[in-house]
């Protein structure tokens, strides 16, 4: 091909590269774009990791690649080739010689990852995971330095206000403080709960304050169901909001019983914040079993979420904080990790997408309404397998634009998480894992000891190295197709 045709080649794939990037801002949320760019830029650093450490050890690298698939573009530096891949399913870097079925020029043997030191190859592979490792303790570090941490002091504000809720009709703000409810004064968000639970319906006086003014509302506490209230009402779960009955509007358990009237055991259409907080779910033909007494049935809800006030902690001590919070957040993970495996997670996830026990999500009713809102049951309980299932890159970056609405802060912390996470798998004793080379850098440095190096021949762990790839595509596949059908939503 000739150099011009190549070029315009390259310009043309990179310009639909850029165009796609825009288009997903445009037309779906630049949010989307920040978190893509963010994974992108994750993965060319576990890669920058494998290079940097590669080319400071005496290695060749002849490519380094976003993406796999056909190439969109590409430039040569040096001996490298430097480019972009249209299938956005990771990265990579070839290091010449990097085991004994890699055939290379005799002039290159000296610059072969296969020829050099035990240290400098333990080093290589396992750089990017620690590139995985430093990320995650400077979005940390970042969070602490600008955002800080939460005081000792119960005092907390508004962070989040749900619509159609008491709080959105009374005006509150974020960064609003509630001083009291019902006369009854608010020392922290637990308590706060338990005052407006115990009021669901009720004509409540609310005292707050905005920027150092002091301001007061009266207002209709909302109510949302509690397992009694839902279990007499065939199609509803724990914690929906019912807005109206019939075409009646209701606010409160007491409007809820007076617009079902007689009609207990025939089938009515309630419109229903869903719990889980998606759009507003019309349940057509849900059958009214029994209207239990209000203070069982449903508990007051106000509609606000809290945010504790933090203290910047100042650049050593955030420095100090971040490394620590990295130790705690790395142990859960790997606790969470080794529960997903040894707790029957992985066959209990990969069992239930095949055999179709998933849920989408649940923003019309069917006439199968209890299988219908099977996802928002799942929604109420953290605990539930279910939503400590595995997911998809797709999965996480809908995760991460989720969390844009409750604070960059959060988002941040998502992503400190996500990095720990693929570090540590990136880290499994398997081949074609980093901590497969490891696990055989370690393994030749063992059998090296007292006598003539030794190599293994990596033609017998051709085999582990297939099979680990078809487990992984096979459960990355199905995880991209659970986290379209049934998202996880937070």
């Amino acid at each position: 091909m000739p150099p011009e045709l190549e070029a315009s080649t390259d310009f043309i794939g990179l310009a639909m590269l850029l165009a796609a990037l825009v288009a997903l801002g445009v037309f779906v949320s630049w949010s989307w774009v920040f978190i893509v760019g963010f994974i992108v830029f994750m993965i060319f650093m576990h890669e920058m990791g494998h290079y940097v450490t590669a080319r400071w050890t005496g290695m060749k690298v002849v490519e380094f690649f976003i993406g796999f698939g056909p190439r969109l573009w590409s430039m040569r530096r040096g001996e490298t080739t430097f480019g972009v891949k249209a299938i956005p399913g990771g990265a990579y870097i070839r290091i010449i010689g990097m085991n004994n079925l890699d055939l290379v020029a005799p002039e290159d043997e000296h610059r072969t990852y296969r020829v050099k030191s035990f240290p400098r190859r333990l080093l290589v592979v396992s750089a990017g995971s620690a590139m995985h490792f430093l990320l995650a303790i400077a979005l940390l570090f970042l969070v602490l330095l600008f955002y800080g941490l939460p005081t000792d002091d119960a005092r907390w504000s508004v962070s989040a206000v749900s619509d159609r809720s008491a709080a959105a009709e009374l005006g509150i703000e974020l960064g609003d403080e509630i001083v009291s409810v019902d006369g009854v004064g608010i020392t922290d968000f637990a308590q706060f709960g338990e005052v407006v639970t115990a009021r669901g319906g009720q004509e409540v006086d609310v005292v707050y304050q905005r920027g150092g003014e002091t301001l007061t509302g009266t207002v209709v506490l909302g109510s949302r169901l509690s397992d009694a209230g839902a279990n007499g009402i065939e199609g509803l779960v724990p914690r929906d909001r019912i807005l109206a009955v019939d075409g009646i509007e209701v606010f409160g358990w007491d409007e809820v019983t007076a617009a079902v009237g007689d009609r207990i055991g025939e089938p009515l259409q309630f419109i229903v914040d869903p719990a889980g907080g998606s759009e507003l779910l019309v349940v057509d033909e849900a059958v009214v079993l029994e209207l239990p007494p209000a203070d069982v049935a449903a508990s007051g809800f106000f509609g606000v979420g809290p945010q504790r006030y933090r203290e910047p902690t100042g650049l050593m001590n955030s420095a100090a904080e971040a490394v620590s919070g990295f130790s705690s957040y790395t142990k859960l993970i790997v606790v969470g990790m080794g529960e997903l495996v040894a707790g029957g997670g992985l066959q209990d996830f990969v069992s239930d997408t095949l055999t179709g026990e998933v849920d989408g999500p649940a923003e019309q009713a069917s006439s199968n309404v209890a299988a219908e809102r099977e996802a928002a049951i799942r929604s109420l309980d953290a605990r539930d397998p279910d939503e400590q299932r595995i997911i998809s890159i797709y999965g996480a970056a809908r995760l991460g634009t989720q969390l844009t609405d409750d604070g960059f802060d959060s988002v941040l912390l998502f992503l400190a998480g996500l990095n720990i996470s693929i570090g540590l798998i990136n880290l499994i004793p398997l081949p074609p894992f980093d901590g497969g080379h490891v696990a055989v850098a370690i393994y030749e440095r063992i059998r090296s000891i007292g006598g003539r190096r030794y190599q293994v021949d990596y033609a017998k762990l051709l085999p582990v190295a297939y099979g680990v790839v078809v487990l992984l595509l096979g459960v990355g596949l199905l995880a991209v197709f659970r986290d379209i059908i049934d998202p996880i939503n937070i």
